[in-house]
């Protein structure tokens, strides 16, 4: 997977592989991380905590919250919002099309299996890995689940750096 996603990376236009980046470095589905990078590019005051770097995609429940997929939260850094901007005028299609025409093959879900296999090597709890990629259902989330500690999110932060690390190389 690391192996496509890398190569796919350094094939596409820089936008294209920006998006692929992101996408694995938030754990989102393909089409929500598409949809995040516009609304950073647009909305960012709205979408952004700045105190704990959060992403909240739980503003947009539109796009994010829907009967059996609900992203809630994404753990950014300044790197990663720096990826998001510089996808510019990406779309799930525009990303496609591009794939398509460097004929490489499709597989954007890879970044998110390559993030929660990434998370989960480094030791992070499979609560926290699923609460960030939109497993926990709404009712779950808002009643009876734990919230880890800020410090937790800020180790998660780093490990998304060295991520980031070993897929430019």
């Amino acid at each position: 997977m690391l192996d496509w996603l890398k190569q796919a990376y350094q094939t596409l236009p820089e936008r294209y592989g920006n998006a692929l980046l992101f996408n694995s470095l938030t754990g989102l589905r393909p089409k929500e991380a598409c949809e995040s990078i516009k609304i950073i590019q647009s909305d960012i005051d709205e979408y952004l905590i700045k105190d704990t770097m959060f992403l909240e995609h739980f503003r947009f429940p539109d796009i994010f919250i829907r009967r059996t997929k609900n992203a809630y939260i994404s753990i950014v850094s300044e790197k990663i919002l720096d990826i998001a901007k510089q996808a510019n005028k990406v779309t799930y299609t525009s990303v496609k099309l591009a794939i398509k025409r460097r004929e490489v093959e499709m597989n954007m879900n890879y970044c998110r299996k390559i993030f929660a296999t990434f998370l989960r090597s480094e030791g992070v709890e499979q609560e926290v890995i699923d609460l960030l990629q939109g497993r926990i259902p709404k009712n779950i989330f808002v009643r009876h689940y734990y919230k880890p500690d800020i410090g937790s999110f800020n180790r998660i932060r780093e490990m998304l750096n060295e991520l980031y690390t070993v897929i430019i190389q």
